[in-house]
């Protein structure tokens, strides 16, 4: 029986993400041979039957070669739309943290050639444009850097190699069902083509140049109209990925995307739950919403985090502010609050259209209230703004740009 070949970097700290599935565990099993550093991650759906069983068979594997097992039990969890994009956002994240946890490098999925395959009929199937078309075998999620080392290996090779290693594993009955598309491809067309035929797939697939692009949440305009729809394609369900969350985008949604920017209101786009296209003011954002969320905190004159860090330990007299309290509260702006600036007061959600502050920053832009409710500072806004205020103030507005 041929031998699989990772060809990882030993030097390297890995987890595995195992289902005890066929794939995952000749995966796992290979690891082992190559005696890789590894912790195994197993997502427990509660779904079927066998789950327990299941997760009780991989952990009783992993002891006999002490090999650390990671388990997210979700029982009790409902899942939240379509579930396939549910447990898909559930799984990752829970990599991401074990991976975190773990100090490891690189997260290990054993997706092989026959998910390559059937990804790439799928994306013909619905026109979609892709950078990578198929699978990629390295892909950033969430932060960390997942590969996909068994993408040249059959979906029945991974089983005789788990037989042939006396390597436990079973079978999910859900693949069996064709309630997905996905599962109807593989049983009506994957498992149903000769070597040859999976061969010219492959090669198709490496032949394939997908658009030439660079990835930015920030462009003009005039860059969003004049790009081809390819190209919008592609960019949008590039960022899509990074958040596990998936639009399909057909040539007339994206024409009425075109159609609507075109105009000199504001707008914004709700593509995903976590993905927002804005046009403000002749620019066009990208817009991770999972980072808009409401806030609050005290402080008591210094405060930092990924996107904010204040410092008014010397006085903030240059800011208007005679007297700082002892403690105060940072939190959103509330629209409504009035402000005072000089001799006279503005409500906070006109200063917005003043400033020509974006969509997305109205959500989350920052003031400081008393704890009586009062307002005490808000900072300006302004594109290319430069603060020279002694006291320190920053606001690092591309935190929401980024996935």
């Amino acid at each position: 029986m041929e031998e699989i070949k990772l060809n990882l970097d030993e030097s390297k700290k890995y987890v595995i993400a195992c289902s005890f599935g066929p794939d995952s565990m000749a995966l796992l099993s290979a690891a082992i041979k190559e005696k890789l550093n590894i912790v195994v991650a197993h997502v427990n759906y509660r779904k079927r039957d066998a789950a327990i069983k299941e997760q009780t068979e991989l952990t009783r594997y992993c002891e006999k070669y002490k090999i650390k097992v990671c388990v997210l039990d979700l029982l009790g969890e409902k899942s939240e739309g379509n579930f396939q994009d549910w447990a898909r956002k559930k799984r990752y994240e829970f990599f991401k943290k074990v991976a975190d946890e773990e100090r490891a490098d690189y997260v290990l999925v054993a997706h092989n050639e026959d998910d390559l395959i059937e990804t790439y009929l799928m994306q013909k199937k619905r026109g979609n444009f892709t950078k990578n078309p198929g699978i990629s075998e390295k892909i950033a999620i969430f932060g960390i850097e997942i590969i996909r080392p068994l993408l040249g290996y059959s979906k029945a090779f991974l089983e005789q190699y788990d037989i042939a290693n006396n390597t436990p594993y079973s079978i999910d009955e859900s693949n069996l069902k064709d309630q997905y598309t996905r599962n109807r491809i593989r049983h009506t067309i994957v498992q149903k083509m000769t070597q040859e035929e999976r061969k010219a797939v492959i090669e198709e697939i490496k032949n394939i140049k997908g658009p030439t692009i660079e990835y930015k949440t920030k462009l003009t305009k005039h860059e969003f109209l004049d790009m081809p729809y390819s190209l919008v394609v592609a960019s949008l369900d590039y960022w899509m990925g990074k958040v596990l969350e998936h639009r399909n985008l057909s040539e007339k949604f994206v024409a009425q995307i075109k159609n609507g920017f075109k105009t000199n209101t504001n707008q914004r786009i709700k593509l995903t739950k976590s993905v927002y296209l804005e046009l403000d003011y002749n620019e066009v954002f990208i817009v991770n919403a999972s980072r808009l969320n409401s806030y609050s905190f005290i402080t008591k004159a210094t405060f930092k985090n990924k996107w904010l860090d204040i410092d008014f330990s010397h006085g903030a007299e240059d800011r208007g502010i005679l007297e700082l309290p002892k403690e105060c509260v940072v939190k959103n702006c509330d629209k409504n609050d009035k402000y005072r600036i000089k001799d006279y007061s503005s409500q906070v959600r006109r200063l917005f259209i003043d400033w020509k502050m974006p969509l997305y920053l109205r959500e989350v832009w920052p003031a400081i209230y008393s704890n009586e409710g009062k307002i005490l500072y808000i900072p300006r806004y302004r594109k290319d703004f430069v603060d020279e205020h002694k006291s320190k103030f920053k606001i690092n507005t591309d935190y929401f740009l980024k996935f």
